[in-house]
């Protein structure tokens, strides 16, 4: 039996499919998502709905030069719909009604496929995944823990840091685990890579060059992402994980605020805007005339407070809007022009979207 008989004989089993947010609709799709975001059980539900299809995994060493016979081996069969997962580099897309293609990589683009980002879980898909009957803040508490991965709500509590790394090193190698590792110091602040450097540098061989190189590679494979100052004067980047929990799992040092910044920030990719920051906000939406403040421990007197303060600030950017993560009860204040909507997180991220 040859492999891409064997292939189309046994495709992979996948877990119960749980509905996400987006979809495969073009027959003809470019799949882009970091490494654990839900893009094969997307593609073989989609492939589901075919009579005859074939799946193929290129990071399965078995797949090494099946592009020579494929498209005899489609037509050969009558297969309908294609899958090629894991692809680093623009393929010969085979002869087939139905092509869909995933990749980690941003950079990659595919002349005919039209492309289609995944993210990792929101908390309302959490919750759908999760399936436990807890209150809103329980049900919060275990998605900071846990992280917006789509297997995180499959593990034990207790497995997911030491997971994580696991997931980190054999994917992305011990050096790319170190670099995140000095990374998670610098979670909802500006990236200093060349103390990075020196960190690591004191303890291994390291040129500067292939740091810096690394470093792109992570933001191309969508681990790291990366907000400019909304100062055009500045020069100045705020990192985030694409996964929050990565910043436990890989530092001992606890800043629960910038962990839930970095959760705000994962809700805040849903929009697909653009996303800014500057000194006095933690993250603006320019084209949603929206500023948002991490307050997490901030009582509602406190935050009306700060949020006055901020009013001309506020008004000189054109706000309309600033929304107050806090773990105070929801509330709405209006001061001039401008409508704060003070909420906790569980409620604004459902609130959001």
């Amino acid at each position: 039996m040859s492999i891409l008989e064997y292939l189309y004989q046994n495709p992979p089993k996948s877990r119960e499919f749980l509905e996400r947010k987006i979809k495969i609709e073009s027959p003809k799709t470019l799949l882009k998502g970091v490494n654990g975001s839900g893009k094969s059980s997307l593609i073989l539900n989609h492939l589901s709905k075919f009579e005859k299809f074939l799946y193929i995994d290129l990071d399965d060493v078995r797949s090494f030069g099946l592009e020579q016979n494929l498209d005899e081996f489609i037509k050969a069969n009558g297969i309908n719909a294609v899958a090629i997962e894991n692809v680093k580099e623009p393929p010969i897309l085979p002869n087939c009604d139905n092509i869909i293609v995933s990749t980690d990589l941003n950079s990659l683009h595919i002349d005919g496929l039209d492309e289609l980002e995944i993210f990792g879980l929101d908390y309302e898909e959490f919750i759908l995944f999760y399936r436990k009957n807890y209150d809103a803040k329980t049900l919060f508490s275990h998605f900071l823990n846990r992280g917006n991965l789509a297997f995180s709500p499959f593990l034990s509590e207790f497995e997911i840091g030491a997971f994580l790394q696991k997931h980190i090193k054999a994917s992305k190698g011990e050096l790319n685990a170190k670099i995140l590792a000095n990374i998670a110091n610098y979670i909802h602040q500006p990236l200093n890579i060349f103390k990075i450097y020196k960190s690591l540098k004191s303890h291994m061989k390291l040129s500067k060059d292939k740091l810096y190189q690394n470093i792109l590679d992570l933001k191309d494979q969508n681990i790291i992402k990366t907000i400019y100052n909304i100062d055009e004067n500045s020069n100045l980047k705020r990192v985030y994980f694409s996964d929050f929990a990565l910043k436990t799992a890989l530092n001992l040092h606890k800043d629960p605020k910038a962990i839930i910044a970095n959760m705000v920030f994962c809700e805040l990719l849903k929009l697909k805007k653009e996303i800014k920051y500057s000194n006095y906000l933690d993250f603006i939406i320019p084209d949603m005339n929206l500023g948002i403040l991490v307050l997490p421990f901030l009582p509602f007197e406190l935050a009306v407070l700060k949020a006055k303060k901020l009013g001309n600030y506020c008004n000189e950017l054109g706000l309309k809007r600033v929304d107050i993560i806090s773990n105070s009860q929801s509330q709405m204040v209006k001061i001039d022009k401008i409508t704060y909507n003070i909420m906790p997180f569980w409620q604004w991220a459902v609130w959001l979207h």
